[in-house]
Order: C-alpha cells, then structure tokens, then sequence
C-alpha cells in the first residue's frame, strides 16, 4: 500500500516536473495536458488547478477555468480560509472576466468579510464588462445588488436606468430617472433629461432637457436652438394682431353700410 502511494506521488512529481519544464520553454499546449493528467488523478491539487487556470484562460478555456477557480475558492470556504477564497475570487474575476458568477461570489463573499465597500467596487466594476445586449441581465443584476448596498449612488442608479431603457423596461427607466432629477444637477442631469427625452419623446422633457443648458450656461450653442423654439409662439401672436388689426375697420365699414 505504502509502495503504490509512494509510486503515485512520484508520477505526480514527474509529470509536474515536466510541465514546469513545458511552461517555461513556452510550450503551453503541452503544460496544459500534462497539468489536466495532473488533476484528473488527484483533483485536490489546489496547486496545480490555480497553476493552469490562468494557461486555459489564456487558451480561450475560459469556462473549464472558472471551473477550476471555483473548486479551489470552495475547499478554501469549507475550511473558513476566507481570505485565500477571496484571493482566488479576485484572480478569477481578473482571468475569467466575463464569468458572471466570478463578480457576483466576489462581492458576496466581501459582504459576508464585512467590506461593503469592496463588494460595491466588485460590482460595478463587473458589470463593465457585461455591456453586450445578450448580456444585459448579468450587468443589470450586478448593478441591483449593488444598489442594494449603495442606493443612492447616482452615476449607478443612471447606468441602471440606461440598461433599463435599452432592455425595454421604460417604466422601471423612468422611475429612476424621476429620482435622479431631483438630486443631481449639471452634465448629469442633462444626461437624465436626455434620457427622459429618448423614452418618451415628448415635448415636456424637450423643454427641462433645453433648461438643463440655460441654467448653467456652459454651452451658447443650444441658444439658437432655444429662440427657434419661441419664435413660432411670438410669430403667431404677431399674425393673431395683425388678422385682428385688419378685421376691425372692415367690421365698422360693414355696419355702416347696414346703417
């Protein structure tokens, strides 16, 4: 027994000896293999998996990966090795960016560590990386999570407002929108006001859009834009008391002939 143990961990040594070797020559596929005949006859090699995780991911394995990333980030959890989980998490989410459940164990281990903040940095850093339309839920949940922890964090609540109107949710768009309005000012409202505009179309928010330009002034050349709009009110005043100008003299000349 003690022998074939013995014949076992020197196998293991020598197909690791030659992956090193592999490895650093720059001969990946084959460090590669040598690795996963590692694993497949001792998947406990935490070593070994956190080793060849970041080669797969290099080689576009990004899932069998994050696979690996996992398994190690779990043994760490059963023994309560909070911090090397959190580690393994971290290098998870810097290899395997795109893997939406790297973020997400992320952040919520942090939470459990009591570090609000850094799962808050989790998460929206994450959701960067979520902003093609068939991934659009994973940036969208991210950023809910996130609020959940910071609520009123404007640049969050108008990129999940944004989301939103690009998922066809405009009611849950503008419910955000209507929040933020009255709590940011400046380039950001103007963003809001915009984005109201583009849900809704309608000329109340062309109007607080516009606004958002005369209040501060930083931009001159939304003026032009804003005496078109008033000049057809004026011009149809003017044509009103010239139509009414014209018809009085013709009303009196009327009654006199009747006289």
């Amino acid at each position: 027994m003690a022998s074939s143990l013995r014949a076992v961990r020197d196998r293991e040594y020598q197909l690791l000896t030659e992956a090193h070797r592999a490895r650093n020559k720059g001969h990946d596929r084959i460090a590669i293999r040598l690795y996963r005949r590692i694993l497949v006859e001792n998947p406990q090699n935490l070593e070994v998996a956190l080793r060849v995780a970041p080669m797969l991911a290099w080689a576009g394995e990004g899932f069998e990966a994050w696979q690996l990333y996992r398994r190690v980030a779990l043994e760490h959890a059963r023994a309560k090795r909070y911090t090397e989980c959190l580690a393994v998490y971290r290098d998870a989410c810097r290899f395997v960016p795109h893997e939406f459940e790297a973020w997400r164990l992320c952040a919520e281990l942090q939470i459990k560590m009591n570090r609000p903040d850094g799962a808050f940095e989790t998460l929206v850093d994450g959701r960067m990386n979520f902003g093609s339309p068939h991934s659009r839920a994973q940036a969208i949940a991210l950023l809910t999570r996130a609020r959940e922890i910071e609520p009123w964090d404007d640049h969050l609540l108008l990129d999940l407002a944004g989301l939103y109107a690009e998922n066809d949710q405009a009611d849950l768009a503008l419910e955000l929108l209507s929040t933020l309005a009255c709590r940011v000012s400046g380039s950001l409202l103007r963003r809001v006001r915009l984005l109201q505009l583009r849900l809704t179309l309608s000329p109340r928010y062309l109007f607080l859009w516009i606004r958002t330009f005369r209040r501060d002034g930083s931009d001159d050349r939304i003026r032009p834009l804003i005496d078109r709009i008033h000049e057809p009110a004026h011009a149809d005043i003017e044509d009103i008391e010239s139509a009414r100008s014209r018809v009085r003299p013709s009303s009196a000349s009327s009654r006199e002939k009747v006289a």
